[in-house]
């Protein structure tokens, strides 16, 4: 009651707005919604409509393939990937604040986005045994302060009732940022950069991997290379938005 009323006061000097576009926004502790988007900016995030790509999930062009142009040349290691939603300026922004501007609390837009995909599409992930975020770098992690896809794994994790795997699977060396590089140095820099602890606990599993961002699958690849070579069955992975491009 006294946090509640102290949050109310603050409200009162400090009214919440849109983190993009400054638009007053209902407080999280009126509504129980922290989404810190309002309507308008949330609109604006193009979500990801099928037909999909069976491999990457990126909307056909052709629907008379199973495939887009880009999965029918690139051999994966993972067995099929899930995107929310599409880049664009908007969604391109809110991963920058969430990411660089520890705008944390966009992992419950994120997660949402993420759940409300799922559902629409009818999307069970019900056979997955465990949930694997991208691990960091402990250099990177300790400049970021934070691993921004375990915050989304917690959030996934709660609400799917899937364990997460977060300590085992770890980053070996420190690669170049892979948003800075060509799409074939993606491939080659991310070569060999994970490795696992023990490997009796991804035997015989189904495991989701958690990105904030597919391109080019580089690194989800990679990690489900290893993942498998551990003895991981399926591979899969799921991320809150998906560039059309994958340069």
């Amino acid at each position: 009651m006294i946090k509640r009323l102290i949050h109310g006061l603050i409200d009162l000097i400090y009214p919440p707005v849109c983190i993009l576009c400054r638009t007053p926004i209902p407080s999280p502790f009126q509504t129980q919604n922290p989404d810190q988007l309002c309507l308008g900016c949330h609109n604006s995030i193009p979500k990801n409509r099928p037909p999909f790509c069976a491999q990457c999930s990126r909307p056909l062009q052709d629907p008379s393939r199973a495939l887009c142009k880009y999965c029918q040349r690139t051999d994966y290691y993972f067995d099929y990937s899930l995107s929310a939603c599409l880049y664009n300026p908007t969604m391109q922004n809110i991963i920058h604040l969430f990411k660089y501007g520890r705008k944390t609390a966009l992992r419950h837009t994120f997660t949402k986005l993420m759940i409300n995909f799922l559902n629409d599409y009818h999307f069970d992930l019900k056979d997955f045994d465990l949930i694997v975020p991208v691990p960091l770098h402990p250099w990177r992690l300790y400049k970021r302060g934070f691993n921004q896809s375990l915050l989304l794994a917690d959030l996934i994790s709660a609400h799917l009732g899937i364990p997460i795997s977060s300590n085992n699977l770890i980053r070996g060396h420190y690669t170049k940022n892979q948003a800075k590089i060509s799409k074939k140095e993606r491939w080659t820099n991310i070569q060999g950069a994970f490795k696992i602890k023990s490997s009796c606990e991804f035997v015989d599993k189904n495991i989701l991997i958690i990105d904030d961002l597919m391109t080019t699958g580089a690194t989800t690849s990679e990690i489900a290379r290893v993942l498998k070579g551990a003895g991981a069955q399926k591979v899969c992975v799921l991320t809150p938005a998906i560039t059309m491009k994958t340069d």
